[in-house]
């Protein structure tokens, strides 16, 4: 009889330890330094090394932006994308999830130059590695009556322009560094149609959209 109760009470114990290991959140894995400038240098360390492999984890990231030429892009599998503005100085903190695979950080203005690669897992996930996501520009243009609003959209961070057309008639413009909108306003005097014209340009790369309304 006995024997059997201390059985029973082993048994339970062992249990209720388990649920309370589930129960558990998992570790983080560790604490990475991510600095960029103030020259052409960009590195993701870790203890004082450079990143080359990483298990796969929650990451807590320091980000030490330190010029207004450059920013710190990462990116990779598991919808990691974050970055810092091109145009600002900044220090931040990011919390990221890596899972197996190939992740990439670059200065989205300097992307021939400052640009660096790490696994995660045994094998990087086997996967190749990724190059940087295309540049993409957006426009937009609205009336109210006859106030209109230009608006320039950018994938990531770039120099965005934004100009105005009435015909050939260049009407206003307004553009930005290190951006990802940039909103232009303007009161139309007269009737007719309208077009804003938009050119986004990061890395080496130029791409340009368009968009139109007309005033009644």
């Amino acid at each position: 009889m006995k024997k059997t109760i201390g059985v029973t009470l082993l048994s339970l114990c062992a249990g209720l330890a388990l649920a309370v290991s589930a129960a558990r959140p998992a570790a983080k894995a560790g604490t990475l330094d991510a600095v960029v400038g103030p020259g052409f240098s960009i590195t993701l360390m870790q203890n004082g090394v450079r990143v080359t492999n990483l298990d796969p984890g929650d990451y807590t990231i320091n980000v030490d932006d330190k010029s207004t030429e450059h920013n710190f892009h990462l990116f990779g599998p598991g919808s990691v994308d974050q970055t810092t503005q091109v145009d600002a100085i900044a220090t931040t903190t990011w919390h990221v999830t890596f899972v197996n695979g190939s992740y990439t950080y670059v200065c989205d203005a300097h992307v021939a130059s400052m640009i660096g690669h790490f696994t995660v897992g045994a094998a990087g996930g086997g996967g190749t590695t990724p190059t940087p996501p295309p540049l993409k520009a957006g426009a937009t243009l609205k009336a109210v009556r006859r106030a209109l609003t230009a608006t320039g959209t950018a994938s990531k961070s770039a120099s965005i322009s934004v100009t105005l057309f009435k015909g050939t008639k260049k009407l206003a413009a307004k553009s930005a560094t290190g951006s990802r909108k940039v909103a232009l306003k303007y009161t139309a005097k007269t009737a007719g149609k309208y077009v804003a014209r938009v050119v986004v340009k990061a890395g080496g790369s130029t791409v340009r959209a368009s968009s139109s309304v007309t005033v009644r």
